[in-house]
Protein backbone atom coordinates (compact mmCIF):
# COMPACT_ATOMS: atom_id res chain seq x y z
CA UNK A 1 0.00 0.00 0.00
CA UNK A 2 0.94 3.40 -0.81
CA UNK A 3 2.71 5.75 2.33
CA UNK A 4 1.75 8.52 1.13
CA UNK A 5 -2.20 8.06 0.74
CA UNK A 6 -4.41 10.94 1.87
CA UNK A 7 -6.02 10.32 5.06
CA UNK A 8 -9.55 10.97 5.41
CA UNK A 9 -10.37 13.96 7.33
CA UNK A 10 -13.03 12.89 9.21
CA UNK A 11 -11.36 10.22 10.75
CA UNK A 12 -9.09 10.92 13.80
CA UNK A 13 -7.53 8.55 16.48
CA UNK A 14 -6.91 8.90 20.39
CA UNK A 15 -4.56 6.62 21.53
CA UNK A 16 -2.93 5.31 24.87
CA UNK A 17 -1.25 2.68 26.55
CA UNK A 18 -3.66 2.39 29.11
CA UNK A 19 -7.95 1.84 28.82
CA UNK A 20 -7.72 4.19 32.20
CA UNK A 21 -5.79 6.90 30.83
CA UNK A 22 -8.77 7.35 28.24
CA UNK A 23 -11.53 6.81 31.43
CA UNK A 24 -9.51 9.54 33.82
CA UNK A 25 -8.43 11.91 31.03
CA UNK A 26 -9.63 11.77 27.57
CA UNK A 27 -13.73 11.48 27.74
CA UNK A 28 -13.82 15.35 26.85
CA UNK A 29 -11.50 15.47 24.03
CA UNK A 30 -13.31 13.01 22.46
CA UNK A 31 -16.31 14.21 22.94
CA UNK A 32 -15.23 17.64 21.18
CA UNK A 33 -13.61 15.59 18.28
CA UNK A 34 -16.89 14.63 17.75
CA UNK A 35 -18.55 17.98 17.93
CA UNK A 36 -16.14 18.96 15.40
CA UNK A 37 -17.37 16.56 12.92
CA UNK A 38 -14.75 13.65 13.75
CA UNK A 39 -15.53 10.07 13.67
CA UNK A 40 -13.13 8.74 16.58
CA UNK A 41 -11.22 6.06 17.04
CA UNK A 42 -9.73 4.78 20.20
CA UNK A 43 -6.73 2.51 20.73
CA UNK A 44 -5.31 0.94 23.99
CA UNK A 45 -4.99 -1.74 26.36
CA UNK A 46 -8.25 -2.68 27.54
CA UNK A 47 -7.21 -5.74 29.44
CA UNK A 48 -3.87 -4.93 31.15
CA UNK A 49 -2.23 -2.43 32.96
CA UNK A 50 -5.12 -0.45 33.57
CA UNK A 51 -5.14 1.43 37.64
CA UNK A 52 -8.98 1.15 37.26
CA UNK A 53 -10.97 -1.82 38.41
CA UNK A 54 -12.13 -4.42 35.30
CA UNK A 55 -15.48 -3.32 36.09
CA UNK A 56 -14.65 0.15 35.36
CA UNK A 57 -13.24 -0.73 31.60
CA UNK A 58 -16.05 -2.86 30.92
CA UNK A 59 -18.19 0.30 31.82
CA UNK A 60 -15.75 1.88 29.43
CA UNK A 61 -16.43 0.34 26.63
CA UNK A 62 -19.73 0.43 26.90
CA UNK A 63 -20.22 3.87 27.07
CA UNK A 64 -17.55 4.33 23.84
CA UNK A 65 -19.74 1.46 21.82
CA UNK A 66 -22.90 3.72 22.59
CA UNK A 67 -21.33 7.03 21.62
CA UNK A 68 -20.25 5.33 18.26
CA UNK A 69 -16.67 5.60 18.97
CA UNK A 70 -14.45 2.83 17.61
CA UNK A 71 -12.49 0.58 19.69
CA UNK A 72 -8.96 -1.41 18.84
CA UNK A 73 -7.22 -3.10 21.63
CA UNK A 74 -3.68 -2.28 21.35
CA UNK A 75 -1.38 -4.79 23.60
CA UNK A 76 1.18 -1.56 24.38
CA UNK A 77 2.79 -1.83 27.77
CA UNK A 78 3.83 0.32 30.45
CA UNK A 79 7.53 -0.17 29.97
CA UNK A 80 9.91 0.17 27.92
CA UNK A 81 11.83 -2.95 29.34
CA UNK A 82 11.30 -5.41 28.08
CA UNK A 83 11.63 -4.57 24.24
CA UNK A 84 10.04 -7.18 23.07
CA UNK A 85 6.10 -6.06 23.97
CA UNK A 86 7.01 -2.63 22.50
CA UNK A 87 8.20 -4.09 19.35
CA UNK A 88 4.76 -5.79 18.96
CA UNK A 89 2.76 -3.03 20.01
CA UNK A 90 4.17 -1.32 17.33
CA UNK A 91 3.79 -3.63 14.86
CA UNK A 92 0.13 -3.65 15.89
CA UNK A 93 -0.19 -0.19 15.53
CA UNK A 94 1.39 0.38 12.27
CA UNK A 95 -1.28 -2.65 11.39
CA UNK A 96 -4.03 -0.15 12.35
CA UNK A 97 -2.99 2.75 10.61
CA UNK A 98 -2.26 0.81 7.33
CA UNK A 99 -6.32 -0.41 7.62
CA UNK A 100 -7.26 3.03 8.27
CA UNK A 101 -6.44 7.04 6.88
CA UNK A 102 -6.38 8.74 9.61
CA UNK A 103 -6.51 12.64 9.79
CA UNK A 104 -4.01 12.80 12.64
CA UNK A 105 -3.43 11.36 16.41
CA UNK A 106 -3.97 12.77 20.06
CA UNK A 107 -1.42 9.88 22.15
CA UNK A 108 -0.79 10.43 25.81
CA UNK A 109 1.50 7.78 28.00
CA UNK A 110 5.08 7.70 27.41
CA UNK A 111 5.64 4.32 25.83
CA UNK A 112 2.36 4.79 23.72
CA UNK A 113 3.37 8.37 23.02
CA UNK A 114 6.78 7.07 21.40
CA UNK A 115 5.16 4.23 20.13
CA UNK A 116 2.36 6.58 18.44
CA UNK A 117 5.22 8.91 17.25
CA UNK A 118 7.00 6.74 15.33
CA UNK A 119 4.81 4.43 13.66
CA UNK A 120 2.94 7.77 12.55
CA UNK A 121 6.08 9.14 11.23
CA UNK A 122 6.20 5.82 8.86
CA UNK A 123 2.62 6.77 7.92
CA UNK A 124 3.12 10.02 7.52
CA UNK A 125 -0.22 11.20 10.14
CA UNK A 126 0.16 14.09 11.77
CA UNK A 127 0.42 14.37 15.57
CA UNK A 128 -0.48 15.40 19.19
CA UNK A 129 1.27 14.01 22.03
CA UNK A 130 -0.17 15.24 25.59
CA UNK A 131 2.65 14.61 27.91
CA UNK A 132 1.05 14.14 31.30
CA UNK A 133 4.42 14.67 32.96
CA UNK A 134 7.95 14.17 31.60
CA UNK A 135 9.99 11.10 32.99
CA UNK A 136 12.87 14.16 33.18
CA UNK A 137 12.17 16.79 35.42
CA UNK A 138 13.65 18.77 38.54
CA UNK A 139 14.91 16.13 40.62
CA UNK A 140 14.76 13.07 38.71
CA UNK A 141 17.05 10.07 39.00
CA UNK A 142 20.13 10.83 36.77
CA UNK A 143 19.21 7.35 34.40
CA UNK A 144 15.72 9.24 33.30
CA UNK A 145 17.75 12.26 32.01
CA UNK A 146 20.15 9.38 30.63
CA UNK A 147 17.49 7.47 28.93
CA UNK A 148 14.13 9.65 28.36
CA UNK A 149 15.59 13.18 27.83
CA UNK A 150 17.56 12.15 24.33
CA UNK A 151 14.16 9.66 23.24
CA UNK A 152 11.88 12.68 23.59
CA UNK A 153 14.55 15.02 22.36
CA UNK A 154 14.71 12.90 19.02
CA UNK A 155 10.54 12.21 19.23
CA UNK A 156 10.14 15.74 19.47
CA UNK A 157 11.16 16.10 16.09
CA UNK A 158 7.86 14.05 14.52
CA UNK A 159 5.68 16.00 16.93
CA UNK A 160 3.26 18.24 14.97
CA UNK A 161 1.73 19.74 18.32
CA UNK A 162 3.44 19.15 21.75
CA UNK A 163 0.98 19.47 25.08
CA UNK A 164 1.75 20.36 28.55
CA UNK A 165 -0.07 20.37 31.66
CA UNK A 166 2.75 22.28 34.10
CA UNK A 167 5.07 24.77 33.69
CA UNK A 168 8.31 23.31 34.26
CA UNK A 169 7.40 20.79 31.64
CA UNK A 170 6.45 23.95 29.34
CA UNK A 171 9.56 25.55 29.97
CA UNK A 172 11.59 23.08 29.25
CA UNK A 173 9.86 21.70 26.48
CA UNK A 174 10.37 25.25 24.80
CA UNK A 175 13.67 25.88 25.21
CA UNK A 176 14.90 22.01 25.00
CA UNK A 177 13.01 20.41 22.72
CA UNK A 178 11.70 20.77 18.92
CA UNK A 179 7.89 19.88 18.49
CA UNK A 180 6.14 22.04 15.79
CA UNK A 181 4.17 23.75 18.03
CA UNK A 182 3.84 23.60 21.99
CA UNK A 183 0.82 24.37 24.24
CA UNK A 184 0.17 24.71 28.44
CA UNK A 185 -2.87 23.41 29.69
CA UNK A 186 -4.05 23.23 33.19
CA UNK A 187 -3.79 19.65 33.55
CA UNK A 188 -7.15 17.73 32.18
CA UNK A 189 -9.60 19.76 34.72
CA UNK A 190 -11.86 18.49 37.22
CA UNK A 191 -15.81 19.56 37.30
CA UNK A 192 -15.01 21.82 40.22
CA UNK A 193 -18.75 22.35 41.08
CA UNK A 194 -19.06 18.73 41.79
CA UNK A 195 -16.88 18.84 44.49
CA UNK A 196 -17.75 22.20 45.93
CA UNK A 197 -20.16 22.10 48.99
CA UNK A 198 -21.14 17.89 48.09
CA UNK A 199 -23.19 17.04 50.69
CA UNK A 200 -22.09 13.63 52.18
CA UNK A 201 -24.54 10.85 52.23
CA UNK A 202 -23.13 9.46 55.82
CA UNK A 203 -22.30 10.51 59.16
CA UNK A 204 -18.49 10.48 60.23
CA UNK A 205 -19.36 7.39 62.40
CA UNK A 206 -21.29 5.88 60.06
CA UNK A 207 -18.18 6.30 57.27
CA UNK A 208 -15.67 4.90 59.90
CA UNK A 209 -17.77 2.46 60.30
CA UNK A 210 -17.76 1.41 56.98
CA UNK A 211 -14.38 1.19 56.72
CA UNK A 212 -13.56 -0.20 60.13
CA UNK A 213 -12.13 2.87 61.94
CA UNK A 214 -12.38 3.98 64.98
CA UNK A 215 -15.26 5.85 65.62
CA UNK A 216 -12.57 8.82 67.05
CA UNK A 217 -10.47 8.32 63.80
CA UNK A 218 -8.39 11.19 62.37
CA UNK A 219 -8.54 10.46 58.66
CA UNK A 220 -4.92 10.69 56.69
CA UNK A 221 -6.52 10.03 53.11
CA UNK A 222 -4.51 9.71 50.20
CA UNK A 223 -5.53 8.45 46.56
CA UNK A 224 -3.13 6.88 43.60
CA UNK A 225 -2.38 3.87 42.27
CA UNK A 226 -0.54 1.50 44.85
CA UNK A 227 3.09 1.59 43.31
CA UNK A 228 6.65 2.67 44.36
CA UNK A 229 5.89 6.08 42.41
CA UNK A 230 3.34 7.05 45.00
CA UNK A 231 5.21 6.70 47.78
CA UNK A 232 2.41 5.42 50.01
CA UNK A 233 4.94 3.22 51.97
CA UNK A 234 6.20 6.53 53.37
CA UNK A 235 3.12 7.66 54.99
CA UNK A 236 3.48 4.11 56.77
CA UNK A 237 6.56 4.65 58.05
CA UNK A 238 5.48 7.52 59.95
CA UNK A 239 2.52 6.55 61.51
CA UNK A 240 3.60 4.56 64.65
CA UNK A 241 5.18 8.05 65.51
CA UNK A 242 1.55 10.15 65.47
CA UNK A 243 -1.29 9.69 67.98
CA UNK A 244 -2.83 6.18 68.06
CA UNK A 245 -6.07 7.85 66.64
CA UNK A 246 -4.58 8.46 63.82
CA UNK A 247 -5.43 6.16 60.79
CA UNK A 248 -4.26 6.05 57.27
CA UNK A 249 -6.45 5.50 54.48
CA UNK A 250 -5.65 5.07 50.55
CA UNK A 251 -7.77 4.55 47.02
CA UNK A 252 -6.78 2.77 44.44
CA UNK A 253 -4.94 -0.40 43.38
CA UNK A 254 -2.03 -1.88 42.36
CA UNK A 255 1.45 -4.35 42.47
CA UNK A 256 1.85 -2.77 46.12
CA UNK A 257 -0.79 -4.00 47.86
CA UNK A 258 1.02 -6.93 49.79
CA UNK A 259 4.30 -5.27 50.27
CA UNK A 260 2.19 -2.47 52.00
CA UNK A 261 0.30 -3.99 54.11
CA UNK A 262 3.41 -6.15 55.22
CA UNK A 263 4.87 -2.83 56.47
CA UNK A 264 2.04 -1.81 57.80
CA UNK A 265 2.07 -5.48 60.05
CA UNK A 266 5.64 -5.30 60.60
CA UNK A 267 5.31 -1.61 61.85
CA UNK A 268 2.67 -2.94 64.33
CA UNK A 269 0.02 -0.12 62.04
CA UNK A 270 -2.11 -2.82 60.30
CA UNK A 271 -5.24 -1.90 62.50
CA UNK A 272 -4.45 1.88 61.66
CA UNK A 273 -4.42 1.22 57.68
CA UNK A 274 -6.90 0.51 55.33
CA UNK A 275 -6.57 -0.24 51.71
CA UNK A 276 -9.84 0.66 49.82
CA UNK A 277 -8.97 -0.25 46.42
CA UNK A 278 -10.48 1.49 43.08
CA UNK A 279 -13.33 3.86 44.39
CA UNK A 280 -15.08 4.74 41.26
CA UNK A 281 -16.86 8.30 42.72
CA UNK A 282 -14.42 9.66 45.98
CA UNK A 283 -16.66 12.56 46.62
CA UNK A 284 -18.25 10.78 49.82
CA UNK A 285 -14.57 9.91 51.18
CA UNK A 286 -13.27 13.47 50.70
CA UNK A 287 -16.32 14.66 52.64
CA UNK A 288 -14.62 12.62 55.70
CA UNK A 289 -11.28 13.16 55.23
CA UNK A 290 -9.28 14.86 57.80
CA UNK A 291 -6.19 15.65 55.87
CA UNK A 292 -5.29 15.14 52.53
CA UNK A 293 -1.35 13.90 52.33
CA UNK A 294 -0.07 13.04 48.84
CA UNK A 295 3.86 11.66 49.03
CA UNK A 296 4.44 10.93 45.27
CA UNK A 297 7.84 11.24 43.81
CA UNK A 298 6.43 12.29 40.18
CA UNK A 299 3.59 13.83 38.72
CA UNK A 300 2.53 16.00 36.07
CA UNK A 301 -0.80 17.72 37.32
CA UNK A 302 -2.47 15.46 39.85
CA UNK A 303 -6.36 14.96 39.35
CA UNK A 304 -6.12 13.60 42.82
CA UNK A 305 -5.03 16.30 44.27
CA UNK A 306 -7.15 18.74 42.23
CA UNK A 307 -10.44 16.73 43.51
CA UNK A 308 -9.11 16.97 47.28
CA UNK A 309 -8.21 20.59 47.17
CA UNK A 310 -11.76 21.51 45.85
CA UNK A 311 -13.37 19.53 48.50
CA UNK A 312 -12.16 21.66 50.89
CA UNK A 313 -9.77 19.14 52.39
CA UNK A 314 -6.47 20.34 54.04
CA UNK A 315 -3.41 19.26 51.65
CA UNK A 316 -0.25 17.73 53.06
CA UNK A 317 1.88 17.34 49.47
CA UNK A 318 5.86 16.34 48.27
CA UNK A 319 7.39 19.12 47.48
CA UNK A 320 7.45 18.10 43.78
CA UNK A 321 6.47 19.21 40.16
CA UNK A 322 3.19 19.56 39.56
CA UNK A 323 2.25 19.60 43.53
CA UNK A 324 4.43 22.61 43.98
CA UNK A 325 2.25 24.69 41.33
CA UNK A 326 -0.80 23.48 42.94
CA UNK A 327 0.14 24.18 46.67
CA UNK A 328 2.05 27.20 47.57
CA UNK A 329 2.18 27.09 51.14
CA UNK A 330 5.80 25.94 52.39
CA UNK A 331 4.35 24.54 55.29
CA UNK A 332 2.24 22.08 53.47
CA UNK A 333 4.81 20.46 51.33
CA UNK A 334 7.51 18.21 51.96
CA UNK A 335 10.66 15.88 50.69
CA UNK A 336 8.96 13.25 49.31
CA UNK A 337 12.06 11.47 50.43
CA UNK A 338 12.38 12.58 54.01
CA UNK A 339 10.02 10.52 56.75
CA UNK A 340 11.25 13.55 59.27
CA UNK A 341 10.11 16.21 57.19
CA UNK A 342 6.54 14.40 56.38
CA UNK A 343 6.46 13.80 60.48
CA UNK A 344 7.05 17.70 60.97
CA UNK A 345 4.25 19.03 58.53
CA UNK A 346 1.37 15.77 60.01
CA UNK A 347 2.07 17.21 63.20
CA UNK A 348 1.90 20.99 62.83
CA UNK A 349 -1.09 20.84 60.31
CA UNK A 350 -3.00 18.29 62.75
CA UNK A 351 -2.44 20.07 66.14
CA UNK A 352 -2.84 23.56 64.43
CA UNK A 353 -6.60 24.06 63.53
CA UNK A 354 -5.78 27.47 62.55
CA UNK A 355 -3.63 26.61 60.08
CA UNK A 356 -5.79 23.64 58.81
CA UNK A 357 -8.88 25.84 57.91
CA UNK A 358 -6.01 28.95 55.91
CA UNK A 359 -5.21 25.60 54.04
CA UNK A 360 -8.40 24.79 52.98
CA UNK A 361 -9.39 28.04 52.05
CA UNK A 362 -6.00 28.45 49.49
CA UNK A 363 -6.70 25.30 48.13
CA UNK A 364 -10.61 25.34 47.51
CA UNK A 365 -9.59 29.02 45.66
CA UNK A 366 -6.54 27.73 44.08
CA UNK A 367 -8.54 24.75 42.50
CA UNK A 368 -11.23 27.04 41.16
CA UNK A 369 -8.67 28.00 38.51
CA UNK A 370 -8.34 24.21 36.78
CA UNK A 371 -12.01 24.36 35.87
CA UNK A 372 -12.56 21.33 32.69
CA UNK A 373 -14.81 24.03 31.18
CA UNK A 374 -11.21 26.15 30.88
CA UNK A 375 -9.12 22.91 29.93
CA UNK A 376 -11.94 22.20 27.31
CA UNK A 377 -11.87 25.37 25.47
CA UNK A 378 -7.89 25.23 25.18
CA UNK A 379 -8.23 21.85 23.85
CA UNK A 380 -10.62 23.26 21.01
CA UNK A 381 -8.26 25.55 20.05
CA UNK A 382 -5.47 22.95 19.61
CA UNK A 383 -8.01 20.60 17.74
CA UNK A 384 -9.16 23.34 15.45
CA UNK A 385 -5.68 24.53 14.66
CA UNK A 386 -4.69 21.09 14.01
CA UNK A 387 -7.69 21.04 11.70
CA UNK A 388 -6.52 24.02 10.29
CA UNK A 389 -2.89 22.92 9.81
CA UNK A 390 -4.30 19.31 8.24
CA UNK A 391 -6.29 21.31 5.67
CA UNK A 392 -3.01 23.54 4.97
CA UNK A 393 -0.35 20.54 4.64
CA UNK A 394 -3.22 19.23 2.33
CA UNK A 395 -3.49 22.07 -0.03
CA UNK A 396 0.13 22.49 -0.03
CA UNK A 397 0.96 19.17 -1.27
CA UNK A 398 -1.76 19.26 -3.93
CA UNK A 399 0.06 22.76 -5.11
CA UNK A 400 3.09 20.66 -5.18
CA UNK A 401 2.02 17.94 -7.16
CA UNK A 402 0.29 20.10 -9.59
CA UNK A 403 3.48 22.14 -9.95
CA UNK A 404 5.27 18.74 -10.36
CA UNK A 405 2.85 17.52 -12.66
CA UNK A 406 3.06 20.89 -14.61
CA UNK A 407 6.74 20.62 -15.00
CA UNK A 408 6.35 16.78 -15.98
CA UNK A 409 4.41 17.57 -18.88
CA UNK A 410 6.34 20.80 -19.99
CA UNK A 411 9.28 18.87 -20.12
CA UNK A 412 7.47 15.79 -22.12
CA UNK A 413 6.59 19.36 -24.61
CA UNK A 414 10.01 20.20 -24.85
CA UNK A 415 11.15 16.75 -26.24
CA UNK A 416 8.42 16.20 -28.63
CA UNK A 417 9.28 19.76 -29.73
CA UNK A 418 12.78 18.92 -30.15
CA UNK A 419 11.84 15.15 -32.00
CA UNK A 420 9.75 17.47 -34.40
Amino acid sequence: MDRTIQPDAKRVLMLASVASMIDQFNMPNIRLMQQLGYQVHVACNFKNGNTCSDARVKKLVRVLKKMSVRCHQWDCPREIFPVKPCVQAYRQLSGLLSRYRFAWIHCHSPVGGALARIAAARWKVPVIYTAHGFHFYQGAPFKNWIFYYPAEKLLSYRTDMLVTVNREDDRFARTRLNAGRMFLIPGVGIAVKRFFGYRPRLTKKEFCQAYQLPADATVLLSVGELSERKNHQLVISVLPLLKPSVCYLVCGQGEQREALLRQARQAGVLERVRLAGYVEDLREIYSHADLFVFPSLQEGMPVALLEAMASGIPCLVSDIRGNRELVRQDCARFDPGSGRELLLGLRRLLEDPSLLQANRRQNQKRAAGYDSFAVQQRMRRIYQEMEQSVKFHKGSERLQQSEALRQTFGLFKKIKDRKT
